[in-house]
């Protein structure tokens, strides 16, 4: 409980603009970018009321550095989303600090449901 609360505090708001390690697009971009490598770290309850098409549930409070790298191929991006940013922005600024290439998608399931695409 104690690290995701402190990794929480840490990032602050869902901006990542301070880190040159995680990129953030919109969800028009992921929806664009077609199948990627993509975790979404809401809890299990909330991915079951409805997912990102292909995202894998990996909540944030379980993240690691393993259970990510076996999902993306090597050297490559995991993109990275949740409800509407702000867990995504956390999940993402630790990842970069794992040395992988995370890509934050800010507006998170919300957006990308009120952009009118399909849940799972």
């Amino acid at each position: 409980m104690w690290p995701v609360f402190a990794l929480l505090l840490a990032c602050g708001t869902p901006d990542t603009g301070t880190s040159s390690a995680v990129r953030t697009v919109d969800v028009a971009a992921l929806h664009d970018a077609g199948k990627v490598p993509l975790i979404d770290v809401r809890t299990p309850g909330e991915y079951a009321a409805g997912h990102v098409p292909g995202a894998v549930n990996v909540p944030l409070d379980t993240l690691s550095a393993a259970a990510v790298e076996a999902l993306v191929p090597a050297g490559g991006e995991i993109w990275v989303i949740c409800e509407v940013g702000g867990r995504s922005a956390a999940a993402s600024q630790q990842l970069a600090a794992w040395g992988l290439a995370p890509v934050n998608v800010d507006g998170g399931t919300r957006a990308w449901r009120a952009a009118g695409w399909p849940v799972e």
